[in-house]
This record gives C-alpha cells, sequence and structure tokens, in this order.
C-alpha cells in the first residue's frame, strides 16, 4: 500500500467490502452533502501527480535554453554558464509550489551574495586564469569551509554558493580577455556572469510555476485537508462497523480496510505538513489566506482527529472476539453507535456549530453507559468508546503539548536525563544561568570539512585528468551536498546510473537533432516525463531522476561543447571523480555505519521508552527518538553489506512497530490521567480515595515490572553493541524484576468501574458527564496498560531472536544473559 502511493498525491485505497451504509439519523441530510465514499481514480491521480511537475520543470528548461541559445545578446553575452542555469532551475522547480520557488528563490539570493562576494574578494588578490593547481585547491578548500560553516542552514543556499565558488575558481571559459584588463575588472566580471546565470535559472523556475496557472501551496493543503476528513469520515464507519461485524471473519476484513485507510492518511498528514511550512511564503507578498474550513482544519486539529482513530483501529485489533455480541441488548446499542458515528462525522463536516450539538452526544452516550452497567464488558470495549468520545467531547484544535500537570499522582524527572528535543530547557531566572562557552560545536565542524574536503579533493582529481572540464566533477559535489549524513553509498549509485542514463539518452537525441536546436528540446521531452515518474521508483528514486535529467539537459540544451561522444566519455569521468571523492570523505569523517547507528539508536529509543513510563510523560520526545530510529532503519537497510554482518531489517522493523505502537499508547494514558484529574473540577469527585489508591498503586507495579524489562532489553542491547560475539559482557545495573501477572491489574480497574457503574443515577447532566469519562478513562488506562505489557513481550521476542541471529551459536536467554551481565547467577 505504501509503495503504490505517489508522494504528492495520496489517494484512498480500494475498499475490501462494501461502503459504509448512509447515516440513518436526524443528521441525515447534513453528513449527506459529504462524499461518504472517496471515487477518485487513483491511477489518473498518480499520473497527474507525475505528469504536472515533470511538464513545469520541461518548461523552466526550455525558458532557459531560448533565452541562451536564441535570446538577445546581452543575455547570450552574461550568460555564459547555461548549464548551471539548468542546474538552478531543476533545483527550484521539482514538485515544488509557488511558495517552495519565493524561498527558493529568497534562497538564491542569499548564496548568491554567500558565494559571489567572497570570490570577488578572493579573485582579486588571486588570479582565476593559469593560477597554480594548489592554489586553486585551497582557495576552494577555504571558500567551501565558510560557505557550509554559515548560518541557517539553507541546503538550497548553500548548495547554489558551493557550485558558483566551483564555476569562478575552476573554470577556463575564454575570460583571457578580462585579466588583461585589470585586476579589479578581471574579479568583477567572471563573478557577475555566475551570478546572471544563476538569476536564469531561478526566473526560469518562478514563470514555469505560474504559467499557465500558478501551483500554490494554499490550494494543495486545503485540498489534501478536505481529503484527510473525507477518508477520516470513511475511517470512521469503517471502525464502527467492525465494532459492529456479525462474526470476527467479516471484523478482521474492517480492519485490514482501517490499516490501509490509516497508511493513506498518514502520508496526508506528511504531505501537508510539508506544504504548510510553504504556506507562509504564498501569504506574505501576495495576501493570501487559506479558506477556514473549521477548526478541524488545523494541523493540530488534524492531528488530534488521527489519534482517536489510531486507537479505534487499535482496540480492534486487540481483541479476540466480536465486542458486539457480549451485549444483551444489541441492536440499541448498534442504533446508538451509529448516531455516534454520524455525530463525529457532522463535527468533522461542520466543526464551527458542532460543539452547540451536546444534548444528542450525552443522550447517546447515556444510553451506551447504560448498556454496559447492565452487561459488564472488557476494557477494549471502553477504550473504543473513549477514542469516540475523543472526537465529540472537545475543540479538535486543542492538543495539550505538555501533560506534566494531568497525572493522579505527580512524579519527579531526574535532572539528568538525556534530551534530543529541540526545545529549549527552559532555566529559572537567577538560577543556573548557562555560561558563555567557546566550545565549538563537532557537528557544524565534521559537517563543513566533509564539504570542503570533498569539493577541494573533487577539483583537484578533475583538473588533474582534463583543466578545460574539472568544473564537472566540483560541480557534481557541490548540487548534492548535505549538512545531514545520508546514505552515501546508495544515493552515489543512483546518481551514477541516473547520470549514465541521462547521458546516453543525450547522446542519440543530439545525433537525432544535430543540426536544429528547436528539435532539441521536443526530444528532451519524453525523457523529462519519464523521471518525473522516476523520481518515485526505488531503482532511481530523486537522485537519480534529477542526475538523468541534467546529464541529458547538459547536452541537448547547450551548444558549442565539441563532441557528444567525447563530451560525454569526459563528464562520466569526472562525474565519477566527484562522487568517489564525496564517498571517500563521507567514509573518512564519518566511519560509523547505519547498521550500527540503527542498534545504538534501539538503546536510546528503549532509555527514553522507560523514563517516558517511569514519569507517565514525555511522549513527544519519546516520538521524536522513534522517528530517529525508522530513519536509521531506513539507512541501514539501503546501505551495501560489503563485509561486515547483513542488517536484518525486518527484526529491526518489527521493534520499530512495537515502540510506535506505544508512543501512540502513552498518548491516550496521558489523555486518560488527564481526564481523571481535571474533569471533576468543581462537582463532587465520582472517584473515591480507595479508589485512587487502587488506580495509583496499580499504575506504580506495572512501572515497577515494565521498567524493570525495558531495563533488561536496553542493557542486552547495548552490551550487545559493544561486544557483538560476546553477548555475556556487560556492566552490573539494577536488578531484573519478574513479570507480575498483568490480569491482577486488569481486575483492579475493573474493580473500580464496576463500583463507579453501580452508583450510576440521574443525580444531573453534569454529574452523570463526569461518571462518563471517569468510566471510559479508567478503562482506557487499565487497556493501555495490558497493551504496554503485550507490546513488551513482543520486543523481549524480537530482541531475543535478533540477538539468536547474531550469534547462532548459543542458546540466548535473556534472563540468562542479564544476570550474568550483573555479575550473578540465575
Amino acid at each position: 500500500m505504501s509503495q503504490t502511493i505517489s508522494h504528492s498525491q495520496v489517494s484512498p485505497p480500494p475498499p475490501s467490502l462494501p461502503p459504509p451504509p448512509s447515516p440513518v439519523t436526524d443528521i441525515n441530510e447534513s453528513i449527506n452533502e459529504a462524499p461518504m465514499f472517496l471515487t477518485s481514480n487513483r491511477t489518473v491521480s498518480y499520473w497527474w501527480s507525475c505528469m504536472s511537475p515533470a511538464l513545469r520543470t520541461a518548461l523552466a528548461c526550455i525558458i532557459v535554453g531560448v533565452a541562451s541559445i536564441h535570446g538577445p545578446d546581452t543575455v547570450r553575452r552574461h550568460v555564459t554558464f547555461p548549464a548551471f542555469s539548468y542546474v538552478v532551475s531543476i533545483m527550484l522547480v521539482g514538485e515544488a509550489t509557488l511558495g517552495d520557488a519565493l524561498h527558493g528563490t529568497m534562497s538564491a539570493i542569499y548564496g548568491t551574495v554567500l558565494g559571489i562576494i567572497p570570490a570577488m574578494i578572493a579573485l582579486y588578490f588571486v588570479k582565476a586564469v593559469g593560477i597554480p593547481i594548489a592554489t586553486t585547491t585551497a582557495t576552494v578548500f577555504v571558500m567551501a569551509f565558510v560557505v557550509s560553516w554559515t548560518r541557517p542552514s539553507d541546503s538550497i543556499a548553500k548548495r547554489i554558493a558551493l557550485g558558483q565558488t566551483v564555476l569562478i575558481f575552476a573554470t577556463n571559459f575564454g575570460h583571457d580577455e578580462v585579466v588583461d584588463q585589470g585586476r579589479v575588472r578581471g574579479s568583477i566580471m567572471k563573478p557577475a556572469h555566475v551570478a546572471a546565470s544563476t538569476v536564469l535559472g531561478v526566473a526560469a523556475a518562478i514563470l514555469a510555476l505560474v504559467f499557465p496557472y500558478p501551483r500554490l501551496a494554499l490550494n494543495e493543503v486545503s485540498q489534501k485537508k478536505k481529503l484527510y476528513i473525507e477518508m477520516a469520515m470513511e475511517r470512521i464507519g469503517v471502525l464502527v462497523d467492525g465494532f459492529c461485524a456479525e462474526n470476527t471473519s467479516s471484523m478482521a476484513v474492517f480492519i485490514s480496510q482501517a490499516k490501509s485507510y490509516g497508511a493513506a492518511s498518514t502520508k496526508l498528514l506528511h504531505h501537508i505538513k510539508t506544504k504548510q511550512e510553504k504556506v507562509q511564503w504564498e501569504k506574505a507578498p501576495f495576501g493570501l489566506s487559506q479558506p477556514q474550513t473549521g477548526i478541524g482544519m488545523t494541523r493540530d486539529g488534524l492531528q488530534s482527529i488521527e489519534m482517536p482513530l489510531k486507537g479505534m483501529e487499535i482496540a480492534l485489533a486487540s481483541t479476540n472476539s466480536v465486542p458486539i455480541k457480549s451485549f444483551s441488548m444489541q441492536q440499541d446499542l448498534e442504533s446508538n453507535l451509529s448516531i455516534l458515528r454520524d455525530q463525529m462525522c457532522l463535527k468533522l463536516l461542520k466543526s464551527n456549530c458542532c460543539h452547540d450539538q451536546k444534548l444528542p452526544s450525552n443522550k447517546t452516550f447515556q444510553n451506551v453507559i447504560t448498556t454496559l452497567v447492565q452487561n459488564p464488558c472488557d476494557m477494549s470495549t471502553l477504550f473504543f468508546l473513549f477514542c469516540m468520545r475523543l472526537l465529540l467531547k472537545k475543540p479538535l484544535s486543542t492538543m495539550p503539548a505538555d501533560r506534566s500537570k494531568e497525572k493522579v499522582a505527580p512524579t519527579t524527572i531526574e535532572p539528568g536525563s538525556d534530551s534530543f528535543s529541540d526545545e529549549p530547557n527552559l532555566v529559572p531566572r537567577g538560577k543556573n544561568k548557562p555560561k558563555f562557552s567557546f566550545k565549538l560545536p563537532k557537528q557544524r565542524i565534521i559537517a563543513s570539512l566533509k564539504c570542503s574536503l570533498a569539493l577541494s579533493l573533487a577539483v583537484l582529481f578533475g583538473m588533474l585528468f582534463s583543466k578545460d572540464d574539472s568544473f564537472w566533477s566540483g560541480l557534481t559535489v557541490a548540487i548534492t551536498f548535505t549538512p545531514q549524513r545520508e546514505s552515501t553509498f546508495t544515493l552515489a549509485n543512483l546518481r551514477a546510473q541516473g547520470t549514465l542514463l541521462g547521458s546516453i539518452y543525450g547522446v542519440f537525441g543530439s545525433y537525432i537533432s544535430e543540426h536544429l536546436m528547436e528539435l532539441r528540446f521536443l526530444v528532451l521531452l519524453p525523457l523529462i516525463i519519464f523521471t518525473g515518474f522516476l523520481r518515485n521508483s526505488r531503482m532511481y528514486g530523486q537522485a537519480g531522476s534529477i542526475a538523468a535529467t541534467l546529464s541529458a539537459l547538459f547536452l541537448l540544451g547547450r551548444r558549442n561543447y565539441g563532441s557528444p561522444i567525447q563530451f560525454t566519455i569526459t563528464r562520466l569521468c569526472e562525474t565519477f571523480i566527484g562522487l568517489s571523492c564525496s564517498t571517500f570523505v563521507e567514509l573518512v569523517l564519518q566511519p560509523t555505519r547505519a547498521s550500527t547507528l540503527a542498534k545504538e539508536q534501539l538503546c536510546q529509543s528503549l532509555k527514553t521508552l522507560r523514563e517516558c513510563i517511569d514519569s507517565m510523560e514525555g511522549e513527544k520526545k519519546l516520538r521524536e527518538q522513534v522517528g530517529v530510529l525508522k530513519k536509521c532503519i531506513t539507512e541501514a537497510n539501503s546501505e551495501p553489506n560489503l563485509w561486515f554482518l547483513p542488517f536484518n531489517t525486518n527484526y529491526f522493523q518489527n521493534l520499530h512497530e512495537s515502540l510506535s505502537k506505544m508512543v501512540d499508547i502513552m498518548y491516550f494514558i496521558g489523555k486518560g490521567l488527564e481526564n481523571i484529574s481535571l474533569d471533576c473540577n468543581g462537582v463532587e469527585q465520582p472517584l473515591t480515595e480507595e479508589m485512587k489508591e487502587i488506580i495509583n498503586g496499580d499504575i506504580e507495579k506495572f512501572k515497577r515490572v515494565a521498567c524493570a524489562s525495558i531495563k533488561c532489553l536496553e542493557m542486552v542491547c547495548s552490551s550487545n553493541n559493544s561486544r557483538p560475539h560476546d553477548i555475556e559482557i556487560g556492566i552490573v545495573e539494577e536488578g531484573l524484576s519478574e513479570f507480575g501477572s498483568l490480569s491482577e491489574i486488569h481486575e483492579q480497574f475493573k474493580k473500580v468501574e464496576m463500583e463507579i457503574m453501580e452508583n450510576f443515577g440521574m443525580e444531573g447532566l453534569s454529574y452523570w458527564e463526569i461518571k462518563v469519562e471517569i468510566v471510559l478513562s479508567v478503562g482506557s488506562i487499565g487497556f493501555c496498560l495490558g497493551e504496554l505489557m503485550k507490546e513488551i513481550k513482543k520486543m523481549e521476542k524480537g530482541v531475543t531472536a535478533l540477538i539468536q541471529w547474531e550469534n547462532p551459536g548459543r542458546n540466548v536467554n535473556l534472563n540468562e544473559i542479564y544476570c550474568k551481565l550483573r555479575g550473578r547467577k540465575v
């Protein structure tokens, strides 16, 4: 499912069952205004999502080609690097919107200032033409270090600045007469020509994105949000139908369908988040405003829709029987759940007025809770209703970022705990003020050295191979610069394949249209469209498709470069030099393999999970750690094994799935604790002191058991990382507690629920609402603790299998390993 959905356009999966029945309540007419079943053609949407960026890319290339070949003499005289104009235009267009283009324009301006002004100063003191190779290499090294060190870390700006540096210092494009005109003029004209080539690329990109109509990020975000709301309504219907299914087979089909919708929704949310960052660039200069479609259309509001839907899916997937079959009043419950489903859909459609309709929702939940009182149910049912309640009870845009004050029993956090969050540490006034330090950031130094070494080595070896074409090797490094760690071998392989594909196509195309430049742009069009589809493929990806497009453009979009075959051979060699230098420097400065980083990040994620469970907060920090783990697993899966032990992707993906589920569960635990502690203000507390003690005691018992088990996994994984072939070496830490009986904790929570339910009455609607919240919250907390314990046990099996796979000659037992790590007998 995830492989067939385009990054630019996500369409809903085809349902395995007929669509849910239309609502039959008094709000039927309102809900039927929206399409309850999504009928968009996925194939057409996918084709258009690839064709539209490709056609705009082709238009930008045509603008550059026409201006550089058939433009006015002034333009042709100053645009002496049309190849760089093509690079800039493709760098800015791609799958960009107008907001991306405006942001890219500012980045290009900043990059031009960053690259041109220092180059002009340097050229004033050294000659640009005929200077020794050593001087050129040293100048490029210094310039690249300065560019990569500067802030902010805008990749587009720095790539443009590095490309300009290469063109200024590593080229000899007929400016011998400039040197004779004086040092001042010589230090101005060459950078000016490079800047003019950059301006042409930027102008072509902007024109391509506004013609024939602008591609606005505002429109894309609005469309994707509308599609997400429609998909969320479908998911609600599928999940409720799964809850009311007649048998387990039908329920399994509904669960599978809900998971497909969930995967598509996740991609939609990612796309919305990516494009929403560019909306401000469109609002500022044009005064555009996003249509207000209700509180559910904010980014936080969409996330607050997604989490309850995930919870409903977790509740259905965790039950082994049909939930509704355990109730004697089955038809009444089905009817009430249908009403709740319709009310949730109505809230998504008309969120501005939905909160005025509280009475029907309360009556419906009153009927549901009355049925629960008469028919005791398991906690998965209570958790399912708890998630439904989350969608109905408060505005969708409210998502508390900090739940430190929402717990039943306050706990303390270890002050020395590590944090990878980007949020600044809050320090009380007058206490522990940070002192000024001259300590340089290690990561920035490594990134700057990596960039400057790779670029200078590429220019050096490129000049040794061919002084006239040496800039191609440096340009290859410059336009692929990134300060972050990347899959070096994988990206180099993709770029090499793309360069070869585009070069071969360009050679054939140049012979077909040898004497007619206008025909060459038509020859380019099929390749640009084809590479538009290659962006979403595993074989080439974005890096390979861009390399293929540029390689063909350098042949078909220019003239007066000599024999196409000779130029292709030379450029392929220069490209190989550039890719080899980048790979070599990456391995020297950052030799740690991605598989090793994945194992280390797994240990860090386990540590953060243990801290999160121990304090019952910090879900955001844990989510960040699990996200980093996913990136490490993806990178490790793509790197070559060489002489190392292969990376077992399946085991790590299973561990990541368990951690991701536990992150979501911690979110719901926080919500449940919030309801228990906050929803009773000003009203008589339904929870007695004895009930509070039971809940707190069970939570503390769970924390001791869970943290001990996670500590065991953390120590075993950490020891196995340091000595992969000796799993008996480690450090002495706290002891491992055996798992307690999970059923005991569940029984205690059920006891609290039954005591509250026995006292149900009609004292008043507000008091009744509080009782509903308490019952559902207590049940959801009990359910979530049980699911956490299941996932911990699943992770134990996964870690055991992973260590067994790495140590096939040993009989792996986690308890035995842990005890040996502590230096004691079992």
